[in-house]
């Protein structure tokens, strides 16, 4: 019965047979009396007591006749005893069915099973006149409504059935005939499988024997087995070779992965997609062992902190180089995550050595996706996220902050602040509160289009990009379009050229607070709750409170701030590959860029600038880069060389002009119209870098066993008096693998082990830094020429150092890269020690010699760590798959030398500002500075208090040096911002077309100086909301806590490890659930995948840290990380999403 048929609505049916002509009605004759001659075909059968589905299936494999019945019918069946010997199958079945509840009937080679009081049961052929009565008699048939109703009938009977299923035996090993267990066995385009067992052994039932199974486990290859007349399968797999044949991309170059003598990871585009990522950055967190990546703030579009094996400058970029396409230094920024194909991360010096002067803090290689052979192919995606605050603080409400303020007023003999009616009515209404004021639940929304496709020739991937993030208060969002086209083409069978261009346009309003005391999140926590947002009367904004010195309402300052940025970045890349000689090409890649910033700022009324003024920024940014390399592959036998050899030159300019109007006489036109301003300001600015270089590496194997890679790169820069540096590296590595004592090893499929050992630099000096300068204007001293007149001071600009070099970065580096049970398990471990001189650290230089900062090569740090990172497939079996990845990072560092001085004191943020950090040798980098916080003094310990200038109530530090004084002397580290160990944890479980993805991540044995908790209980007098722990548990003669009593005592708000707290946390950073619609619903839609689903972000948070976010920090180097004041935290967002394939 034709399939097509089998499943045609009645209606179709109908019509279908009033086409049937003559002649196939005299075929369908024929036939049948053609298989009718045929049941005499003689079988054989033995069996006594058995099960009816047994002496089927022996008659099925002896006859070739499928047998078609509802399975349900088997429960009713009895069993049977029969003995016959070359027998007529027609006579067998009478025999077995005699006293079976069941009747059979005969259909072609189908033997159909019904219940036998079925009024429609069928008999053999023989007997098919009952139902066409005219084909016995041979007569003339006519397409009568009766031959109609009968045909009909017999096919909704037959549809009604399903065959009996065919079962298959079986054991699976590998190639040395061990038993594989958890084997995957499913047959082809369907969802029924099984999995081997413990022996290796499996049955599966199936169709037809034309089927095809699909054999599938990790670390072999997949093998497809019809079982044709084979009732027993023994099936071996080959261990796969794609693992270690796999090609990864190198600088300059790609390399098998099984040839890589670095420290690498890899980051595929399937892991990019199972989170809606903004940030590049992103993708890096929680992914890679040795990387660490962390928020400076939650506001829309900002860029993450990424640190690759720890902190190698005090005051320079942590940050690694990004390399996209080949541009070095790309703009991060300007990609898409969802265009990515590989983020590559170099960690060791035998990797990063190739780039020189840059590569001291890592390198990240990104490649894009190219578009692949075959027709063109749309790929849809859309996500929507509802953002929230991770948390609240508990802050006073207006009640008890007005009871505050009334004992604040007491302790310093002033006369209450509120009346009690005043009390009784706050107590009432409750007052504002002004996080629920200031802070949104954002709509962000994301949009991704791409077509792609192409001929041998040619290949194309056009993709675009929608991005709009909302921020978590008003009035602040980030919005990103991009668009990118990649053409890869071969010319002939000599050349391939490849062209990228990319485009992006992001805008965003109010992203860059810096969390100070005027910024809108900070006053948010510290404003007064018993003001108003808005006049009760006139419904204007409440600019300022009574009883505050934080003197502009965060609402107001919010709504009445525009700080409004966009950027045009475009970028276009043409890379041409010759083939010179077979095995000999040569490669030049170009890239050109060009940026134009703008930005526009307006401060209105009761934004904390006391006039109106508004102010335009204006830049544009070229950046060249050409490099040309020749790259040789050769083998001799059993040696295999590649030898690369490169010439490159970058070339940068930058021009810039602002212009300020102050004192604004109206603020409707803005920055639209400047020249109302009482007062207008103008600067522009110029300048230009470069950057030449000259690189060579070898890789050399031999056998495949022993390994080696050098390298050598030259760099000369604009930037510095001493131009040139060369920074050379080493690396070795043994294949055990490959040797004969491991090639039958039960436990290991690959074993290598690697060594190395090289020289990076961090060029963090500016285009000018070397160069002496003079400044004009400014606030210095004027002489008077005429006694009244000032003269124009010209003085001097800062020092400025002729010797100045790179931060150089020596490192060595030990590993192992090791996978057990047919790459089921990976593991990777590497130790590391990193020694980092000529540190760059800024001097305050006195007036007479220009003023200003200046830089100098001061010394050193040494940074050393363990990375581990474990990953596999702990279950594959039939529809279930479990895929982990662990890693966890442990680094430490410390200064080891000053330049000849034993510390060095760095200013900080907030409160904070004046000697918050210390650079110490023998001591780590990050270290807070400041008092030891012993709680408070009581009443009994009135006299000691007095000593120190203080009182009970007041607050204890130690007395580190015993003068009975607190002074700089008593200052001490009292904690440090860096983690002693990072981690991530990431899994996919999927079963049949469920996938269920979770990643944690999380630091340990880091601190956080949190100024935002500092700051609420103000100082001198400032009335400041406050936690409402603290406040209500604030020291008094009466219940004397360690929380200081209010006091116009500044020594009570001293930096100390009052406000140090411990920064660890674990975070639920992502949890999805994804459901792929299955192919055979979407076929007839012509839709080649859809998958819905939906995930949340920052769902879950295990942490002693009282803030907002242990994870974001203002601090922007080595030196200020963990210091907190005011940073918006990262949001906790839900999303649903769609990923659509045409």
């Amino acid at each position: 019965m034709s399939p097509r048929l089998l499943h045609m609505s009645r209606d179709t049916k109908r019509k279908w047979i009033m086409r049937l002509n003559f002649i196939s009605i005299f075929l369908l004759i024929a036939c049948l009396h053609v298989y009718a001659a045929s049941y005499s075909q003689l079988v054989s059968i033995n069996e006594r007591n058995a099960p009816l589905e047994k002496v089927l299936d022996k008659l099925e494999k002896q006859s070739g006749y499928s047998f078609f019945l509802q399975t349900n019918l088997l429960a009713s069946s009895k069993r049977v005893t029969v003995r016959l010997k070359n027998t007529p199958l027609e006579t067998v079945l009478e025999e077995v069915f005699k006293n079976q509840p069941l009747s059979y009937s005969i259909v072609s080679k189908t033997i159909v099973i019904k219940k036998k009081d079925d009024a429609t049961s069928h008999k053999p052929v023989s007997e098919l006149p009952s139902l066409f009565p005219d084909a016995r008699a041979g007569l003339r048939l006519e397409a009568s409504a009766d031959f109609e109703r009968r045909t009909i009938e017999l096919v909704d009977r037959v549809q009604a059935f399903k065959p009996l299923l065919i079962p298959i035996i079986g054991k699976v090993t590998d190639e040395k005939g061990e038993v594989l267990p958890g084997v995957s066995i499913v047959v082809k385009g369907t969802q029924r499988g099984t999995t081997t067992d413990p022996r290796g052994q499996f049955q599966l039932d199936i169709p037809d024997r034309s089927t095809t199974l699909v054999f599938s486990f990790v670390g072999y290859e997949t093998q497809e087995v019809k079982p044709g007349d084979q009732a027993t399968l023994n099936v071996t797999l080959k261990v796969s070779e794609r693992g270690l044949q796999e090609v990864v991309v190198v600088g300059y170059g790609e390399q098998r992965k099984s040839d890589v003598t670095g420290a690498t990871s890899t980051v595929t585009a399937k892991e990019i997609a199972k989170r809606p990522l903004i940030r590049v950055e992103q993708a890096l967190q929680g992914t890679t062992s040795g990387v660490v990546v962390a928020s400076s703030s939650g506001q829309p579009g900002r860029g993450l902190s990424v640190r690759i094996r720890g902190a190698n400058s005090i005051t320079g970029s942590n940050e690694p180089l990004y390399v996209i396409d080949g541009f070095i230094g790309g703009n991060i920024e300007s990609l898409n995550p969802n265009d990515i194909e590989s983020l590559e991360i170099l960690k060791d010096a035998s990797a990063t050595a190739i780039y020189g002067s840059r590569g001291s803090n890592g390198v990240v290689l990104i490649t894009t996706r190219s578009g692949q052979e075959g027709k063109a192919k749309v790929n849809f995606s859309t996500w929507f996220s509802k953002g929230m605050m991770p948390r609240e603080l508990s802050l006073m409400n207006a009640y008890d902050f007005a009871r505050t303020v009334n004992t604040q007023f007491a302790s310093t003999g002033n006369p209450p602040a509120f009346s009690d009616d005043r009390l009784q009515q706050l107590k009432a209404n409750g007052g504002t509160d002004w996080q629920r004021e200031l802070h949104q639940e954002p709509l962000i929304q994301n949009y991704q289009i791409d077509l792609s496709g192409g001929t041998s020739g040619v290949r194309y991937l056009i993709s675009a990009n929608y991005l709009d993030q909302p921020g978590l208060i008003l009035n602040q969002y980030y919005k990103r379009a991009t668009l990118r086209a990649n053409i890869d083409a071969k010319i002939n069978e000599k050349i391939n050229l490849k062209f990228n261009v990319a485009a992006v346009i992001p805008q965003n309003r109010n992203t860059n607070y810096s969390g100070d005391l005027t910024d809108p999140f900070t006053q948010a926590t510290e404003w007064d709750p018993t003001s108003p947002v808005r006049d009760p009367t006139t419904g204007a904004l409440v600019y300022t409170a009574p009883y505050a010195s934080i003197q502009y309402s965060p609402v107001a300052r919010a709504l009445g701030q525009f700080d409004e940025g966009r950027n045009t970045n475009i970028a276009g890349t043409g890379i041409l590959t010759y083939q010179i000689l077979k095995g000999l090409t040569f490669t030049t890649n170009t890239t050109y860029q060009i940026s134009s910033p703008f930005n526009q700022t307006l401060f209105g009324p009761g934004t904390g600038n006391g006039v109106l003024y508004a102010q335009v920024n204006s830049s544009r940014n070229w950046n060249f880069q050409n490099s040309n390399f020749l790259t040789y592959k050769g083998n001799f036998g059993d040696h295999a060389v590649t030898v690369t050899a490169l010439y490159e030159q970058q070339q940068g300019q930058g021009m810039s002009a602002t212009a300020r109007a102050n004192s604004l006489s109206t603020y409707a036109l803005g920055y639209y119209n400047l020249s109302l301003g009482g007062t207008q300001q103008t600067s522009s600015g110029y300048s230009a870098d470069a950057l030449q270089s000259y690189m060579g590496r070898v890789n050399y194997a031999y056998k495949e066993k022993y390994l080696l890679t050098a390298s050598v790169r030259v760099d000369g820069s604009s930037h510095l008096t001493e131009k040139y540096s060369t920074f050379p590296s080493l690396a070795l590595a043994w294949n055990l693998s490959k040797e004969s004592f491991l090639q039958t090893s039960k436990l290991f499929s690959d074993l290598k082990i690697r060594t190395s050992y090289g020289q990076t630099g961090n060029q963090a000096v500016g285009a000018y830094a070397t160069i002496a300068q003079i400044t004009t204007g400014g606030s210095q001293p004027a002489y008077y020429y005429d006694g009244k007149t000032p003269s124009v001071a010209t003085p001097l600009g800062a020092p400025v150092s002729n010797s100045l070099k790179w931060e150089t970065t020596s490192q060595y580096d030990a590993g192992i890269d090791a996978s057990f049970l047919n790459g089921r398990l990976r593991f990777t471990a590497d130790a590391y020690l990193k020694n980092i001189s000529n540190l760059l650290y800024s001097y305050q230089a006195p007036f007479y010699l220009g003023g200003g900062d200046y830089l100098r090569n001061i010394g050193s740090v040494e940074n050393k760590g363990l990375e581990f990172s474990l990953s596999g497939t702990p279950i594959a079996t039939g529809k279930l798959r479990w895929t982990s990845n662990f890693n966890i990072s442990f680094n430490r560092n410390k200064v080891t030398d000053l330049g000849g001085l034993d510390n060095v004191i760095v200013n900080g943020v907030g409160s904070a500002l004046n000697s918050a950090s210390i650079l110490r040798v023998g001591r780590p980098l990050g270290e807070f500075y400041g008092y030891q916080f012993l709680g408070t003094w009581k009443t009994s310990e009135a006299d000691q208090a007095a000593q120190f200038g203080m009182k009970p109530g007041d607050a204890k530090y130690v007395d580190v040096n015993g003068d009975h004084a607190y002074t700089a002397a008593d200052r001490v580290p009292i904690g440090n911002g860096t983690p002693k160990y990072s981690f991530g944890f990431i899994n996919d479980v999927s079963y049949g077309n469920f996938t269920l993805s979770f990643m944690f991540q999380g630091t340990h044995g880091n601190q956080i100086y949190s100024q935002t908790l500092a700051y609420l209980w103000g100082g001198l007098g400032d009335q400041r909301n406050a936690t409402t722990t603290d406040a209500l548990n604030i020291w008094t003669a009466q219940n004397q806590t360690d929380n200081p009593a209010f006091s116009n005592t500044s020594k009570n708000f001293n930096n100390s490890s009052r406000y140090v707290y411990d920064g660890s946390y674990t975070k639920l950073k992502n949890l999805s659930l994804t459901y792929r619609v299955p192919d055979n619903l979407l076929n007839k839609a012509k839709i080649r995948n859809l998958e819905v689903y939906v995930s949340g972000q920052n769902l879950f948070m295990i942490t002693k840290y009282p803030g907002y976010d242990p994870e974001v920090s203002n601090g922007t180097n080595a030196i200020t990380q963990g210091l907190e004041m005011g940073v918006i935290p990262n949001p906790k967002t839900y999303t649903i999403g769609v990923r659509l394939g045409l």
